[in-house]
């Protein structure tokens, strides 16, 4: 079977990191090392913070990107996939 090709709603739906950069420490939270990440689609932006370095935080906000799009693509997540197959 070959996967069918994509239509411009799947191109839309395709989440990419759009922005990392050192945040402020969000209000309540401890340490210096904030990182705010943006993750956007055509539809839709996702932002988010953690602490950590610069590239930890962007392999972290291109593996969230990745798991949107496998969901998006497949209907499945690297999670769900993992649920699946521990039963």
């Amino acid at each position: 079977m070959h996967p069918s090709p994509k239509t411009q709603m799947d191109y839309a739906r395709h989440f990419r990191v759009a922005l990392v950069e050192k945040s402020a420490v969000p209000q309540g939270a401890e340490g210096e090392d904030w990182y705010r990440y943006v993750l956007e689609s055509n539809y839709a932006a996702i932002t988010g913070w953690r602490r950590g370095s610069l590239q930890e935080i962007t392999q972290h906000a291109i593996h969230c990107t990745e798991e949107l799009n496998a969901r998006s693509t497949h209907g499945l997540s690297h999670w769900a996939l993992r649920r699946k197959t521990s039963h």
